[in-house]
């Protein structure tokens, strides 16, 4: 009689494809600006502060002689600058893998790839997640991004409340926070969101009788949608603004190492977790340094006249406006 072996001692055989969840693109690195690289730990910019005021010589208060009016002196103003810094701060992440498990995986060579890509990953979520909502943040507390791009809207009031019904209050909402950004004197470039966005749309009829993806400066606004995981709806439902006033510039782009025999030790703890060399493992280190900052120069409709004739920025001049979803809806 033949022996037939117990299937528990085959091998277990891996399929050839991974099945992997989608990896989103970074919104803030997709929709802001990308300054040239950094050739030092710190970038600065030149922003402006002041404006030149202008004016008529008619009107000129100094006359070098009081019986003539043609030759009054032209008025004098100033162009000011005002520094703004990128700093580059590093994101990091460590990923152990037994070298047993990569033998026994049949395409075991292919595995980096795809461990790569959830690396990459995972920088966006946490770059978005910082940017967009100053969670776990790197920024300084003096950075305008320390509270991220939802913190400090809402601090400034640039902020629009939709109850979560389909409809004419969704597109009223849009066009609110559009608002907010022009009368600051900026021309809003997209609207952001996570993928919750979507669905605000496809049910977007108005009582007016527009459809969702044809109302006019509100339909035609981009919309991009964050796959990340790194858009936090509840603290903000959607983000209004121009995004080309976001800026970053990275000092090193995404690099990887191979670590043989290293010990890994709890960051927080300092224990150690895993021995390479002891336990037959290797590990993947992923780094990059990447600094971002929000300029927000003075402009004329977002501006005002100091009382020392100096054309300064207005209180509450910000190039970004969020619409929350109120509670009561929820």
């Amino acid at each position: 009689m033949a022996v037939v072996k117990n299937q528990a001692e085959l091998p277990v055989e891996y399929a050839r494809e991974i099945i992997r969840g989608v990896v989103g693109r970074s919104k803030a690195l997709e929709l802001g600006r990308r300054l040239p690289d950094m050739n030092a730990k710190t970038l600065k910019l030149n922003v402006l502060s002041n404006l030149p005021v202008a004016g008529w010589i008619k009107n000129s208060q100094t006359t070098p002689n009081a019986e003539s009016t043609e030759i009054n002196r032209k008025p004098i103003s100033t162009l000011a600058w005002a520094n703004v810094d990128v700093v580059a701060e590093e994101i990091a992440v460590i990923i152990p893998i037994s070298i047993n498990t990569l033998k026994d995986m049949e395409n075991w060579v292919d595995i980096i790839p795809y461990i790569s890509e959830q690396a990459v990953g995972a920088f966006q979520e946490v770059i978005d997640s910082a940017v967009f909502h100053g969670y776990n943040t790197p920024f300084g507390a003096t950075s305008n991004l320390a509270n991220g791009l939802v913190g400090a809207a809402k601090t400034l009031g640039k902020e629009v409340s939709w109850d979560g019904q389909p409809g004419t209050s969704f597109y009223y909402a849009i066009s609110d926070a559009m608002a907010y950004v022009e009368e600051s004197g900026f021309v809003p470039t997209a609207i952001l969101g996570a993928p919750s966005l979507r669905g605000a749309f496809r049910q977007g009829l108005t009582n007016l009788g527009i459809n969702a993806n044809d109302q006019g400066e509100v339909g035609a606004l981009p919309r991009h949608f964050d796959l990340t995981g790194g858009f936090n709806d509840s603290d903000a439902f959607a983000i209004v603004g121009d995004f080309r006033y976001l800026v970053y510039s990275i000092r090193e782009d995404m690099q990887v190492r191979r670590l043989e025999e290293a010990t890994l030790v709890d960051p927080n703890t300092g224990a150690t977790l895993y021995n390479l060399a002891q336990q037959d493992m290797i590990a993947l280190r992923f780094t990059m340094r990447i600094g971002f900052a929000l300029p927000n120069p003075v402009n004329r409709v977002g501006g005002k006249l100091s009382s020392d004739g100096k054309y300064v920025e207005q209180d509450g001049a910000y190039p970004f406006a969020v619409i929350t979803k109120s509670t009561a809806s929820n």
